[in-house]
C-alpha cells in the first residue's frame, strides 16, 4: 500500500519536477559519499524519475509528429495534456 502512495506521488511530477529531482540524485552518486543501503534506494528512485521524464518526452513527441502530419500542411497547434498533469491544466 505504501508503495501505491509512492508511486502516485511520482506520477504527479511534471516533466521539469522530475527532471530536477533526477538531477540532484545524480549529483549526490557521483559525489560518492552515500551509504550503500542509501545509494540503492536512490538508484531507484533515479530510474523511476528517468521513466516519468522518458514517458512525457515521448508523449510530446506523439504531439510534434501529430501537428506535422495534419492535412494539407499546415500546421495546428493543440494543447498538450499529460496523464497527472490534467489538473494543471
Amino acid at each position: 500500500m505504501a508503495k501505491s502512495k509512492i508511486e502516485n506521488k511520482t506520477q504527479e511530477l511534471n516533466f521539469e519536477e522530475a527532471l530536477h529531482k533526477l538531477e540532484i540524485i545524480v549529483n549526490q552518486m557521483e559525489a560518492g559519499e552515500l551509504p550503500l543501503e542509501e545509494a540503492l534506494s536512490s538508484f531507484s528512485e533515479g530510474v523511476r524519475l528517468s521513466g516519468i521524464c522518458l514517458t512525457k518526452l515521448n508523449a510530446a513527441e506523439k504531439v510534434i509528429d501529430k501537428m506535422i502530419q495534419e492535412e494539407q500542411g499546415t500546421l495546428t497547434e493543440t494543447a498538450l495534456v499529460l496523464k497527472g498533469d490534467a489538473e494543471n491544466a
